[in-house]
């Protein structure tokens, strides 16, 4: 199961030595032993020198006349060292190795700005605690490798050689020791033993060489984390823009399009309605479809509102849900505290949906006679809170609007919680982080 890990394509996918596989699993696994342990001697030597400059920079940066040409040169030995290193972990490894990313200097900076930005940077203070640290790990990873190495060729090789000494007065090896005198015992045990570390070579040391990088790639790996972190949130923030950009498009497009032609419509039906008078037999069916033409526009404007009002893109957030308030059918206070806080359009959107909804829902179900909205700025969250004094029993999992709601906040990384006991009152509140 080890030799099937160690020669799965999983491991060598990515990097040229192993990308082979077409020449049988045994070659395949001699290279990557053979890499592996080029990899290992000589990251014990380049990273030992790599140590004693770094160690020698860093100890003078506490001086205030060498710290400005210590700290500079110490940060640029790390950033070369750990370039090498990256290459050898992707090319020898056979390991994802973080890409090398660095601060380029913006234009019309000035140096002083740029070197503070430069020194302020945590990923470039990782690569000078890796240099301290990397040289430990590499020396415990070499030893293993010669004592290793050693043993395997030593051992096997042994009565190629082994007849020289083995069995004179004064010398005597470890087979002497333990009691092997003669020739041929003492060669089958060590050729035994030779060949047990020969097998289990490229286990050890393609584990000893992956461990190593392992640790390479954990404390250089940071600048890939940040950078994919940094990528997916303005993924996400040009997502929200996009969203926020079709949503009021979608109001404006149902308010300027099929909203008016409804209004032009029923004024129509109504003028028909006074020319037909009342005995006419028509006067019913003209009478039914004013009434449906006018329940489709209250539709249709419950759901413009329910998308984005415009009161909300002219005015703000508080405006608008003043305004839902205003129609709702319970006398409904708005309490705002925002501080000139200027929201983005994809957080007053939501919060406004939250709003609307909890309105409709406190409307419908509740049974209160009257509500409280308050919308407050609590450090870096935007925290919305609707209240009313109904029958309570609101849950989760009792209606599809409240998942509705719980969707939409989580949808810009808000959290929603809904307090109502039986008998009341009923709290629906939504937290929604202004970053």
């Amino acid at each position: 199961m080890a030799y099937s890990l160690l020669m799965s394509d999983e491991v060598a996918t990515g990097t040229e030595p192993f990308e082979d596989v077409g020449r049988g699993r045994l070659p395949r696994l001699v290279r990557r032993t053979l890499t592996s342990t080029l990899y290992l001697l000589i990251a014990w030597p380049f990273q030992l020198a790599v140590f004693i400059l770094n160690v020698t920079l860093v100890s003078t940066a506490t001086s205030i006349l060498l710290a400005p040409l210590s700290v500079p040169l110490a940060i640029a030995v790390a950033s070369k060292s750990s370039a090498i290193e990256r290459r050898m972990v992707s090319g020898w490894v056979g390991l994802e190795a973080p890409p090398v990313r660095r601060l380029a200097r913006a234009q019309g900076e000035r140096f002083t700005d740029y070197a503070v930005r430069v020194v302020s940077n945590p990923n470039v203070w990782l690569e000078v605690v890796w240099t301290l640290v990397a040289w430990v790990v590499s020396t415990i990873t070499w030893v293993l490798t010669i004592t290793w190495w050693s043993i395997a060729v030593a051992a096997t090789t042994w009565p190629a050689y082994g007849w020289i000494t083995h069995g004179h007065n004064g010398n005597q090896d470890p087979a002497d020791l333990v009691g092997l005198h003669s020739f041929l015992p003492a060669a089958a045990a060590y050729v035994g033993i030779g060949l047990i570390f020969l097998i289990t070579t490229p286990l050890v040391i393609i584990g000893l060489a992956r461990a190593q990088g392992l640790v390479s790639t954990a404390l250089l790996g940071r600048a890939q984390q940040e950078a994919k972190i940094a990528e997916l949130t303005e993924t996400r923030a040009a997502a929200r823009v996009a969203e926020s950009a079709q949503l009021s498009r979608l109001e404006r497009d149902i308010h300027d399009g099929p909203q008016q032609r409804l209004v032009r419509l029923k004024m129509d039906l109504a003028r028909m309605e006074r020319q037909v008078g009342e005995d006419s037999h028509a006067i019913l069916g003209l009478r039914a479809a004013i009434a449906s033409t006018q329940e489709t526009l209250d539709e249709l404007r419950a759901l413009s509102k329910g998308i984005a009002p415009p009161v909300l893109a002219d005015r703000g957030l508080v405006a608008a849900v003043r305004e839902a308030a205003g129609r709702a059918t319970i006398p409904v206070t708005v309490e705002a505290d925002l501080r000139q806080v200027v929201l983005p359009p994809h957080l007053e959107q939501s919060a406004y949906f939250v709003v609307s909804e909890a309105l409709t829902n406190m409307a419908k179900h509740s049974e209160a006679r009257c509500g409280l909205v308050s919308l407050q700025i609590n450090g870096i969250d935007l925290v919305v809170s609707i209240t009313d004094d109904g029958r309570g029993g609101a849950h989760l999992s009792k209606g599809s609007g409240l998942v509705g709601l719980q969707s939409r906040v989580r949808s810009v990384g808000g959290t929603l919680t809904i307090d109502s006991p039986v008998g009341g009152p009923t709290t629906v509140l939504a937290v929604f982080p202004l970053t």
